[in-house]
């Protein structure tokens, strides 16, 4: 299925990048992938790019000229415009009000909680070389606890089937992964994980190499600190 004039502008290494990646995938969507380079050359911050998008951030979509950002979003327009012709696609973002406003539950608790956390927690370890915050750590394991406690009523995070919720949420938290953080001790969080890895067929080329990529990046980063002294 082709959609002329549809582009993503992505980097590997970002979670936000890796949700829509998936969603783009289950809808089968034909979309030209332009991967910016924000580490080395900034391309973010290129005149171009900003006029494009203000806050220079990625995932950003041109759609024929309509421009959107923030990956939540995204996800929502883009099953809204392109899934639902097909109902196994539409249901990624059902159109029953009950079940869609469990999927925004998500999405929201997912930005302003549960990814809120895992920055709040890893940034100023990566990026100031400061010492693990204990109540920082306990806070990402609440999100990680609440996720846990979700998945045991459902086999999805949104109910009983895949949603860009899960997309989300799944990407957040393997974001982690790239901080050799473990999950095993939630049970429920771990054998969702473990059984989307194998259930999406397009798992691995949307994120392994992204999470890798963010792995490397951060080693980077904790080995200049300890070359510090810090």
């Amino acid at each position: 299925m082709g959609w002329a004039g549809t582009e993503l502008y992505y980097t590997p290494g970002s979670p936000h990048c890796r949700a829509v990646l998936m969603c783009i995938k289950a809808l089968e969507l034909d979309v030209d992938l332009i991967k910016l380079d924000m580490y080395q050359k900034y391309e973010h911050k290129k005149p171009w790019f900003v006029k494009m998008n203000p806050q220079h951030t990625v995932p950003t979509l041109n759609d024929n000229e309509y421009i959107l950002w923030e990956s939540r979003a995204i996800l929502c327009y883009l099953v809204n415009k392109f899934g639902s012709s097909c109902p196994k696609k539409s249901q990624l973002y059902p159109t029953d009000p009950e079940m869609r406003a469990n999927v925004d539950r998500l999405l929201y608790f997912d930005t302003g909680t549960l990814y809120k956390n895992i920055v709040d927690y890893f940034h100023p370890q990566l990026m100031s070389g400061e010492e693990a915050d204990e109540r920082k750590a306990n806070a990402l394991k609440q999100s990680l606890e609440y996720i846990d406690l979700f998945l045991e009523k459902t086999s999805y995070c949104a109910g009983p089937q895949l949603t860009i919720a899960d997309f989300s949420i799944l990407a957040s938290v393997t974001q982690l992964e790239g901080m050799d953080y473990k999950i095993t001790a939630y049970q429920n969080l771990y054998a969702w994980v473990e059984r989307l890895k194998s259930e999406l067929p397009y798992y691995e080329a949307c994120n392994s190499a992204g999470i890798e990529m963010f792995r490397a990046w951060a080693k980077s980063k904790n080995e200049s600190y300890t070359s510090k002294g810090k």
